[in-house]
């Protein structure tokens, strides 16, 4: 395969599609539990040991937001690529914050899909499974895409002065 076809793979609008939704889709399904029950999602940061106490309520409060506000917007296509551009922020942010809990020993849950994984614990595959979704972000980021058809500016002004 060449890199031009696979370019031209990637940068296909079904698959920027597939992206937008799987992306889009998770940031919404992950983000409502926290948002019903932010002391339960506050004291999961709070484990990380990464943001100062005082912060960590309003960390607990807002970011379920900004994962709902992207995820929403991704998937509608509202500012695609700013959406995408947050969400790949957010999961850098997550494999960072993971890596430094994890070589420090912290036996703490993830609070990925909280309360959804039980007690999931905090490990590589966690830490994989980020990276790969920021590429899913990427691809968006890089190869935007919409599910509606760009108008044809040149023969919508054609038609106006047509009619004039």
């Amino acid at each position: 395969m060449t890199a031009a076809r696979v370019r031209a793979t990637l940068g296909h609008p079904v698959v920027g599609a597939c992206c937008r939704l799987l992306i889009g889709g998770i940031f919404i399904y992950t983000s409502y539990p926290k948002l019903l029950r932010p002391d339960e999602f506050a004291r999961l940061v709070y484990g990380y040991r990464i943001i100062h106490p005082d912060l960590v309520n309003l960390v607990g409060i807002t970011l379920p937001w900004v994962e709902l506000v992207a995820g929403i917007f991704l998937v509608i296509g509202i500012i695609p690529r700013s959406s995408a551009l947050v969400l790949a922020g957010l999961l850098a942010l997550f494999i960072v914050a993971g890596f430094l809990a994890f070589i420090r020993g912290l036996d703490i849950n993830c609070g990925c899909f909280f309360p959804f994984m039980g007690d999931h614990k905090l490990d590589w595959d966690l830490l994989v499974r980020d990276a790969i979704l920021t590429l899913f972000a990427l691809q968006v980021l890089l190869w935007p895409s919409s599910f509606v058809p760009k108008r044809n500016h040149n023969r919508a002004s054609r038609r106006g002065a047509s009619n004039a």
